[in-house]
Order: structure tokens, then C-alpha cells, then sequence
């Protein structure tokens, strides 16, 4: 009889491990675990980028740094990678300010995008602008400096 015992007792275990395993290989998998969907991380970059005075056949005609208060369009240039799918914006930035934010569909692994703002002759200092991915988390952020024209030589 105790034999008899043992081998119920041993045959109820040997099942209850069977189906222990069998609703660990049914478990469901293609939801992220808590870990991963609290990282919030999304891949790509910046891979160039530029102000510049004009964009011509997608590409930049001239990076620049300075611009002089009396010219008041500026275009920001950027080439993004490993972004496909995503919606990236341009966030310009004037004093801690955005002055205007303009978002952008990536299409691609790699993505060429620009944006451009009509500047007021007064609004002289450093101007911003950072790439924004989907998000909302900063991926890059480049400035140019607006200056006071040099007054004309008579």
C-alpha cells in the first residue's frame, strides 16, 4: 500500500510538472515585458546636419554659423538614420522659447528633412533648433548666432 501511495504521489507531481510546462511554452510572448516597454528608447540619429541659405536637389547649399540680421530666411538641414516610421520634428528655440515646431515622417533609413523660419531683425542672438523624435525625447540640437548687421560704409 505504500508502494502504492509513492507511485500516486509520484505520478501526481510528474502531471503537475506537465502542465507547469506546458503554459510556459504557451505563454505569450509578443507583448513587452514591463521592463521593456517602460525604456521608452527609440534608435535613429542625426547623422548631418546644417543651417544654411538655401536647400537645392535635398542637400544644403552652405553650412553657416552667422547670419546677419539683415537677411531673415534661415532653412535647418538634416539627415536622419534608422528613424523609418518614425515622426521627427524640428523644434526651433530663440531664448528658451519655441518660436515653431514643424514634425516630419520618416520615410526611410535614411531621411533628408528641412525646415525654415522667417527671422524679425530684432531677434539677434542664438537661435536653436533640436530634432525631436516621436517620443518627445531630444536626439540632437544644433544653434547658429543672428547678429546686428555691420552698418554700411558711406
Amino acid at each position: 500500500m505504500d508502494q502504492d501511495i509513492l507511485k500516486l504521489g509520484m505520478a501526481i507531481s510528474l502531471f503537475a510538472a506537465l502542465i507547469s510546462s506546458a503554459n510556459i511554452a504557451n505563454a505569450d510572448t509578443s507583448k513587452p515585458t514591463t521592463a521593456q516597454a517602460d525604456t521608452n528608447y527609440i534608435s535613429g540619429s542625426v547623422a548631418r546636419s546644417a543651417f544654411t541659405l538655401a536647400v537645392v536637389n535635398r542637400e544644403p547649399t552652405a553650412k553657416i554659423t552667422q547670419l546677419s540680421n539683415n537677411q531673415h530666411h534661415i532653412h535647418y538641414f538634416s539627415e536622419l538614420k534608422g528613424m523609418t516610421g518614425q515622426t521627427v520634428s524640428h523644434r526651433w528655440i530663440y531664448n528658451g522659447q519655441t518660436m515653431a515646431e514643424l514634425k516630419f515622417n520618416v520615410g526611410a533609413p535614411r531621411w533628408r528633412v528641412w525646415s525654415s523660419k522667417t527671422l524679425l531683425s530684432d531677434w539677434t542672438g542664438e537661435w536653436s533648433v533640436a530634432v525631436i523624435d516621436e517620443m518627445g525625447q531630444e536626439v540632437f540640437r544644433d544653434s547658429f548666432e543672428y547678429v546686428a548687421a555691420e552698418p554700411a560704409s558711406q
